[in-house]
């Protein structure tokens, strides 16, 4: 399998969706997609958390004996309120339908319908949030079994087994952290294939029917496939190295965050699309047919 072709095709495509001026225009209605439901969902949420939530807490955790302060409470409060907004990219993801129009065939999406897309984008939640279940079971199993067996542990292991508890505590979170890489590595390879899948098929039942999928990964060859997951990953890791890199030049400043995140946001509309179709182009060589060598050899 020629990668390069794929992966040239893929950069052909993503220029041709975006370097013109019709083109343009759709990446910042795709730009503004993903960031009107995020700022929205975060300054809503950073409003009642800090004008509503916290007062609660400082009255319950400012005391001398917990240690908290208010400025604490405040600073804490805004990573559910960061959460709050990403999760509204989740439920207004006109952007994940865009992407799966795009996996759909190599010709452009022209008109951006917006109901449309929401409709397809809920397509694709629904199939990450299917493939995200064993993630999220053993993040409450573990959840579970600190919670109860924690403090079991610490009582019995009092006095001078106290060390060993703590050795059980972090071996437990090793293992946790371990198993969760794995299942997500696992699932990562069968799920991106059922996106391309559902793009084509739009069928949910087909993109999650975990051997059907495995079928096609066969004919598409593992070790291609693995190959073209390790270089999305590359590249994505790369993208958001460099723009984490250009905030802490400017010492993570809060000018320096929003400026280097705004524009992470920016880049990452068509890297999803040049991703995107490249997955898609690989998705496309299970189903080409081999030809097979028929020729003579009569003169040998």
């Amino acid at each position: 399998m020629e990668h390069a072709e794929h992966l040239a095709e893929a950069v052909a495509y993503t220029k041709d969706t975006f370097l013109q001026i019709e083109g343009l225009i759709t990446w910042v209605k795709l730009f503004l997609a993903v960031i009107i439901p995020l700022l929205s969902g975060y300054a809503i949420a950073t409003l009642f958390l800090q004008f509503i939530i916290k007062p609660i807490l400082v009255n319950i955790l400012v005391t001398p004996e917990l240690g908290f302060t208010e400025n604490a409470i405040a600073y804490m409060l805004q990573y559910p309120a960061v959460l709050i907004g990403i999760l509204c990219i989740f439920l207004f993801p006109y952007y994940q339908g865009y992407l799966c129009r795009c996996m759909k065939d190599r010709e452009i999406p022209k008109q951006l319908s917006f109901s449309g897309l929401f409709r397809t984008g809920w397509k694709i939640n629904a199939l990450i949030l299917y493939y995200a279940i064993p993630l999220i079971v053993l993040l409450l199993l573990y959840a579970i079994l600190f919670s109860y067996l924690n403090e079991a542990l610490d009582i019995i292991l009092a006095g001078e087994f106290a060390a060993l508890s703590a050795v059980i505590d972090y071996t437990a979170l090793a293992v946790y952290i371990i198993l969760e890489i794995l299942t997500l590595i696992f699932l990562s390879l069968f799920s991106c294939i059922g996106l391309v899948h559902l793009s084509r098929t739009g069928s949910l039942k087909e993109s999650v029917n975990m051997g059907h999928i495995a079928d096609i990964i066969r004919r598409i060859g593992w070790y291609d496939y693995i190959l073209c997951i390790v270089i999305i990953t590359i590249i994505i890791l790369t993208i958001l190295v460099f723009f984490l890199g250009l905030a802490g030049i400017f010492h993570y400043a809060p000018a320096a965050n929003i400026v280097s995140s705004g524009l992470l946001l920016f880049f990452l509309i068509p890297t999803g699309i040049f991703v995107t179709r490249y997955l898609a182009n690989i998705y496309d060589t299970a189903f080409v047919e081999t030809e097979e060598d028929i020729e003579e050899f009569d003169d040998f």
